[in-house]
């Protein structure tokens, strides 16, 4: 039993972690019809901010994780300004293009800026264990399922009851009347883009210590975490969410059970029997080509 709920926990860290990066990128999805192929990489430059805030000015943990998820927000914004915002009425051609190039030029400008080797940024909380039924516990994955559930809970709160998130609801269910009666698409998509950078440095700033920050983390990160939104249907954040703990759950039991080797198979299968029972998704709508 210690076992299964030691796996069920590293499970839900690893979900933790997928669902945070998918929820960006169905909401730039959603309401900007952008595939963000460098999405990942908004991870990992928020890892590099985490690393830089404790090891170069001596933050404590709280304050540089904070200021991650603040930096990610300017981060963000100026993804937007440079690329997304001239790019957001051209062929999907060119924004793969685009956001390829961007993912390539933050991987490479992170390898000459910090080099190729991983950096661990510290927290005390990832040294630190508590005993949940005879299984010792990292207090940081706690920290990491705390910090997801409650910017999970903002985001449904600036979703549902702000107007800013009403207008994001109402470009992602219709641009064009969105457009017509008024709404302001370039601020709304700015505002997109910034949240989903802000997920992005949450889960920069909860995970890089229990793990490390490398030019290339963002690589298969994204991959799994496209994989998320396929399972929840793309556009869907709701659904992109509970993708990524399913396929962190699928992968820690896949390690825990089976082998590690075997782990990417596992839950890259799991993905392809959701869409050969759902084409569209668990909770996917059917999208404009």
């Amino acid at each position: 039993m210690g076992g299964l709920l030691d796996q069920l926990v590293n499970g839900l860290t690893l979900g933790s972690q997928y669902a945070l990066v998918a929820a960006g990128l169905a909401l730039v999805f959603g309401v900007l019809e952008i595939v963000n192929f460098a999405h990942g990489e908004l991870v990992m430059v928020g890892a590099y901010l985490l690393y830089a805030g404790s090891a170069y000015l001596g933050l404590p943990y709280p304050v540089a994780a904070l200021a991650t998820v603040v930096g990610m927000v300017v981060v963000g914004t100026g993804f937007y300004l440079a690329v997304v915002h001239r790019i957001l009425h051209r062929g999907w051609q060119v924004q793969l293009v685009a956001t390829l190039a961007v993912s390539i030029v933050l991987v490479n400008l992170a390898i000459v800026v910090e080099g190729s080797l991983p950096k661990t940024a510290y927290s005390e909380q990832s040294l630190r264990t508590v005993d949940l039924a005879g299984t010792p516990v990292a207090v940081q994955r706690l920290v990491v399922l705390g910090a997801t559930a409650a910017t999970f809970g903002a985001l449904v709160v600036f979703l549902r009851h702000t107007r800013t998130g009403r207008a994001m609801r109402a470009l992602a269910q219709n641009r064009e009347a969105a457009v017509v009666v008024g709404l302001p698409a370039a601020r709304i998509g700015l505002v997109t883009v910034a949240t989903a950078a802000a997920l992005a440095g949450v889960a920069a700033a909860t995970i890089t210590p229990l793990y490390s920050a490398s030019p290339t983390m963002g690589t298969l990160l994204a991959v799994k975490a496209f994989a998320a939104v396929i399972i929840g249907g793309f556009g869907n954040v709701t659904g992109a969410v509970i993708g990524g703990f399913v396929l962190g759950v699928s992968e820690a039991l896949a390690i825990g059970y089976v082998s590690s080797a075997y782990a990417d198979v596992i839950v890259f299968s799991v993905m392809i029997v959701v869409l050969l029972v759902r084409p569209h998704g668990l909770f996917g709508r059917v999208v404009r080509a």
